[in-house]
Formats: structure tokens, sequence, C-alpha cells
């Protein structure tokens, strides 16, 4: 009799357990202790981040730490030799997420020495419907780059065709959509132009394993619609000309936590591919198994480990943008998960006038912080959902509107960090002195924006006769070079090849005592490469390296 109740207690205890750590039915999170013995250094990241990734962190001064290696190999070997299927490994989370039906193997596992048992156990998804100063340039900028068709409100509530206009449409930026599945989006004539140019860098399905993430939900198809659709007349995208890293995370049909666990791993893919931006429109805080629902102080930016995750991406470098949620008509009312993440930009929605949409999700986190951080067009927004334009309403396209903003802008300067251009963006937005819980900082301003970021000199009290920045660094027809000298006074330009061969050679005068902008637009012809920039005045030479992707 004893014995049966020491049975039965056992059993009850590990079930108690193993809901603790599922993160779907016979799915559960394996946290490991360390990453100690690892076949990888942080040496030799090459060996598992790319050359762009390693780039980011070097242009921004990040250190490659200990969360940037992989998890040891011979943890997951031993894992596997206990009969259990690996779904997923989380070198960020150093955890990995493993299918078994046994709770026998699930407990020796628990007892290994190298699995912390405690933060194994430890640990409603809600698809999100419902004036610059002039300079010198040398290219006449018309009316409008773009047809923008439908899309002209949502582009101009931001100012954002400034930036298209200045020759800024994503050329060169790398943005990451982790989403539900693109279904049918290699058979749409919106987005054509993505495959003949080669604009989408990768795909990957993190809910099936495989490469194939068209046929699946649409919703990604529409979020992508708002960034890099390119039917002049009827709808062109913030971002056009970006690159894109197509994942997909959700599984519509329920609702687990393993959805946060294979949205970190795509965002980790992401990192490791080298992203610039990784936008968002997924939110969680309801799930099919009630125990692990978020409840209103999880929103703290630190609990959920979706929200984790999106903290760790932007210490990388990347800028995060996510949806605030379609919340705010219903009982939760709040943000979801990540939008609680502190280095995220939250983005709720409003209608074309500015106007708040009572859809949108409201702040503020758990912790006090503004959120969401600022609003964009997320009612009646201009999407496509099957194969033709439409409108939609929802923090899922007010959110990859502003991210395709987000690469434009930055694209001007990406000497600029993520967190100063994201704070740009918030000085620049129509609430930034008297923000609120349900617009945050407002609605962002890109003209204002731009011309802060092009035309403030914080050199005008410095002793140096000239002054020179190049930017865009990475650049694809238009280059602008940004000078302050202290005369009046010719200068040539010439931009020189690796071998030495010079492609382009111009002379330009030049005011004193203020900033001259010089738009140097007639590049297209030249081949992808390393180039480097020389500026000569008199006895004064700069140097600046570019590249054309």
């Amino acid at each position: 009799m004893i014995k049966y109740i020491l049975h039965i207690s056992i059993i009850l205890i590990l079930l108690s357990l193993s809901a603790k750590a599922q993160l779907a039915p016979d799915i559960y999170w394996i946290q490991f202790t360390d990453k100690k013995n690892s076949s990888f250094s942080l040496d030799k990241p090459e060996e598992y981040l790319s050359e762009r990734s390693i780039n980011r962190r070097i242009r921004y001064n990040i250190e490659i730490d200990s969360l940037d290696l992989p998890v040891n190999a011979q943890y997951i070997d031993s894992i596997k030799t206990k009969g259990v299927e690996i779904i997923h490994v989380s070198k960020w989370m150093n955890a990995a997420a493993i299918y078994t039906d046994n709770l026998d193997t699930l407990q020796s596992i628990y007892n290994l020495d190298f699995v912390d048992e405690e933060g194994s156990t430890q640990t409603n998804y809600s698809m999100l419907f419902s004036p610059f100063a002039p300079s010198s340039n040398l290219c006449e900028i018309e009316s409008d780059t773009y047809n923008y068709g439908d899309g002209e409100a949502q582009i101009n509530l931001h100012n954002g065709a400034v930036l298209h206009n200045h020759g800024f449409s994503g050329e060169g930026m790398y943005i990451a959509i982790i989403d539900a599945g693109f279904k049918d989006l290699n058979l749409v004539s919106a987005f054509d132009s993505l495959f003949i140019n080669h604009q989408i860098i990768g795909t990957w399905d993190f809910v099936s394993n495989d490469t194939n993430v068209y046929d699946d939900h649409y919703h990604g198809k529409s979020v992508l619609s708002t960034i890099a659709a390119n039917l002049p007349g009827e709808l062109v995208g913030t971002a056009p000309k970006a690159q894109f890293l197509l994942l997909r995370s959700e599984d519509v049909g329920s609702e687990y936590k393993i959805e946060e666990f294979n949205w970190i791993v795509a965002a980790e893919y992401a990192d490791s591919i080298g992203v610039d931006i990784i936008t968002t429109s997924l939110g969680y805080n309801n799930y099919d198994s009630p125990s692990t629902s978020y409840v209103w102080e999880d929103l703290d930016g630190h609990t959920a480990p979706i929200s984790i995750a999106t903290n760790i991406a932007a210490d990388k470098g990347i800028f995060m943008v996510n949806s605030a949620g379609n919340e705010g008509s219903n009982s939760w009312k709040k943000i979801t998960c990540p939008a609680d993440a502190e280095k995220t930009l939250t983005v709720g929605a409003c209608n074309v006038n500015g106007e708040y949409a009572s859809f949108s999700s409201r702040g503020y986190s758990k912790d006090g912080r503004i959120k969401p951080d600022i609003c964009a067009m997320g009612k009646s927004s201009s999407i496509i959902i099957s194969d033709e334009v439409t409108s939609g309403s929802g923090t899922s396209f007010s959110a990859p509107i502003i991210a395709g903003l987000v690469a434009c802008f930055w694209q001007v300067d990406l000497k600029k960090t993520n967190f100063e251009i994201l704070d740009l963006i918030k000085r620049h937005s129509s609430q930034y002195n008297s923000p609120d819980s349900i617009m945050g900082y407002g609605i962002p301003n890109f003209a204002a924006a731009y011309n802060d970021l092009t035309t403030n000199n914080p050199f005008l009290n410095t002793n140096q006769d000239h002054l020179i920045t190049v930017f865009p660094t990475l650049f694809n027809q238009q280059l602008f070079v940004k000078l302050y000298t202290k005369k009046q006074e010719e200068v040539q330009i010439k931009i020189i090849s690796v071998n030495g061969v010079s492609v382009y050679s111009q002379s330009f005068f030049v005011d004193s005592n203020q900033i001259n902008i010089i738009n140097i637009c007639n590049l297209p012809h030249l081949s992808s490469g390393i180039y480097f920039l020389r500026l000569t005045a008199n006895n004064y030479t700069s140097v600046s390296k570019i590249i054309k992707p």
C-alpha cells in the first residue's frame, strides 16, 4: 500500500512538472546549465555567424559573447540517446524543445547534470487583423518617386515619400519578417520584382522545418505587401527595394507556447544571416493550455521568453519592430508579448487622419514604460490578401509600414545604431512631449527626422577646416556627401574601384560655414563591390569606403 501511494505521488509530481514545462502537448522546454566544453569559440565567430552578421557587430561595437555560441552539441547528443525528438535548439536561451510522450524519459533528462530542472519547468496569440532644409542637389527631385496608388495615404501620414524622393527605398537593407506563412506569395504579380531582382534572401518554416513558406497562411503575405509590394498606381510599399528573409513561426491551427520557441530560433537565424530589421505582427497572451497563459503582471518585458529574445536581438544591433496587438476593444485591452519588450519599437494603429483606432492594444507596460511607442495607419490599410489590392485593419499592418520606413531612414546613415535611429523616430513623433498609453509618442514624421539626420551639424564650433560624412555606406544608385567647410571653394569627388580605376569624377562649388549636401545620383552603372570615395579640396583629402551590394 505504501509503495502504491508513493508511485501515485511520483506520477502527480511528474504531471505537475510536465505541465509547467510544456510548450505544447508532449513538447517540453529543456534548459541547460552552461555552454562549457563547446566545440565553438568566441575567437572564431565565422563558424556560426555570417560575415554580414559579424560586420554588424563590428560597425556598432557589439561584442560577440556567450549568447552567440551554439548550444553544446554533446548535450543535444546525450538527450537524443534518451529516444526523444529534438524540435528546436536555441542558443540565446541555451535550451532545447523536445518531443516525448514518456514522463519517465522526461524525468531522466531532468536528472542529467547539465540540465537545469528548475529552469526547465518555470517557463492567445492573436492574428492581429481586426519641412526639411534645402541642399545642393544635383539630381532634381520631382513630386514623388513612386505612384503609390492606394498606398499613398499610409505613406504620406508619415511623410515617408521624402525618403524615397531622396533615393532611399531600402536598397542593401535586410528585413526579416517572422509570421504565420506567405501563402502563394510566389504567384502574385505585386511581388514579381522580389523574384526578378533576387530580393528574397532566404526562407524557412520553423513549424514544418522546411524551406517552403508559400503553402501556409496568407497573413505574412499581407504584412509583406505593406513593405514590398511594387504595383505602380495600385500599391507600392514603404521599402520596395529592400531584401527580405521570410520566416514562419506561427501555427494558426493551435495556440501553444512552442510558437514562442519557434519565433526565438527564427530570430536567432535572422541574426546569423545578418539582417538589419526584424518585424513581427504576432502577439501572445492566451494559450490553449490556460496554465501557460500570461497575466497583466507578466508584461514587464522580461518574463515572456519571446520578449527576452526580442531584447537580445536588439542588443545584437537589430532594429526590432512589433505590432502592439488588437486587444483594445476586448477584455484584455493591453499590449501582448513581445510588444512589452523594452528594446522593440511597438507600433499601435490609427486611421488615415491620425486618430486612435479603438481595437489597437494599449499600454503601459507593467513596469510603467510607454507602450505602444508610436502609431501608424492600421485601420483600413492598403494590403494584398489573395492576389489583389484590398484593405485590412490591424496592428499587423501598422507595424510593417513603419518597418519599411525604418529601413529607408536607417539607410541614410548606417553609422547610427538601431537605438539612435529608434530615438530619432520617437523624438520626431507628434506626441513626443506628452506621450500616453494609447498612441505612445504619436505619429512619426520621417521628413522631420530626415532633416535632423542630414542637416544638423554638431561640429559648427569645430576648429577643423573640413568635416565630411558619406552616406549611405551601402548604396545603390545614389550617394550623399555632407560637407562642412570654412571657406567657399571647389572640391573634387572621385569614386575609385579596389583596382584603382576611377569610375566617377566631378567637381563642385561649396559654400562656406554651412553644411553642403551633395547628391551623386548617376551611379546605377557600377557593378557590385567595394569602392572608395575620395574628396579633394586644396590641401585637404578624405577617403571613405563605400559598398554597392
